[in-house]
């Protein structure tokens, strides 16, 4: 047989190109198949990886918000940071700053009243703004979280006082400390005010060479943790009851319920 015509009966074999073309459709059908196995897996794969982003987020939210995310800051709050529980904190801006103590042995100008030698002018001052201890009202909650017994703290009576049935007697501590300092003013030289003025702190007062000094001398103009004074006293005065009237109605009635005398007594 020739080899052209041994070609030609080969190339011509019809059955071999059918089944060619059934081998092809199959391993694209497969391949697609595949491909659509791939993307539904990859697809659940981003579902499951987006699931898990968004649990992630949330406890990270959760716990960034209970560890103090961003509130508002409270009222006097470095003040709250280094003292004992006091509702004054939430009724007045007390404005707490930084500033310089005037701690000069002999200050130039007009001193501070609390520097003054008794005069009527100062003593005035302390009357009417200082040396009065002004009762304030506050509430049966507040006396509990201060550590006291609510029953027997005065109560300011809401047919007296017309301050509803959740009123008690209290008075700023700041303002008796002032009244001790004033009794000691009226004899001696009160140096000691701007310290009670703003919060004790452990500042540290240098000492310097200073000319006319053998030996070191401090330097008591220190930066203290000072509040606005002067607003509080203006508050003082607003929010305290009248002190005619606390005076005349405000004397002890029979069977209330009683501390005992050592919590006051300081001696036999």
């Amino acid at each position: 047989m020739e080899a052209s015509s041994l070609y030609k009966r080969w190339s011509g074999y019809i059955p071999i190109l059918p089944y060619s073309t059934d081998v092809a459709g199959a391993k694209e059908e497969q391949a697609r198949d595949e491909g659509n196995d791939a993307g539904t897996r990859r697809s659940k794969t981003s579902v499951w990886l987006t699931a898990v982003n968004v649990v992630l987020f949330l406890l990270t939210a959760t716990m960034w918000y209970l560890q103090g995310g961003p509130r508002t800051k409270a009222l006097n709050a470095a003040l709250r940071e280094t003292s004992s529980y006091t509702p004054i904190f939430d009724m007045i801006d007390l404005e707490p700053s930084i500033k310089k103590i005037n701690g000069t042995v002999k200050p130039a100008g007009q001193p501070s009243i609390a520097r003054q030698f008794p005069n009527a002018a100062a003593d005035e001052r302390w009357e009417e703004d200082i040396e009065l201890i002004r009762p304030i009202p506050v509430t049966r909650e507040h006396i509990i979280k201060m550590g006291k017994n609510p029953d027997t703290v005065a109560k300011l009576e809401d047919h007296i006082w017309g301050l509803g049935d959740n009123a008690y007697v209290a008075a700023l501590d700041l303002f008796h400390n002032l009244h001790c300092l004033n009794s000691l003013r009226q004899a001696a030289y009160g140096n000691y005010y701007n310290q009670t003025m703003g919060t004790n702190n452990l500042n540290l007062v240098t000492r310097h060479w200073t000319e006319g000094a053998e030996y070191p001398f401090p330097d008591f103009s220190i930066n203290a943790h000072c509040i606005n004074f002067d607003k509080l006293v203006k508050w003082h005065k607003e929010a305290s009851v009248d002190m005619e009237k606390y005076v005349e109605v405000m004397r002890k009635p029979k069977g209330v319920k009683e501390e005992p005398a050592e919590t006051w007594q300081t001696g036999p």
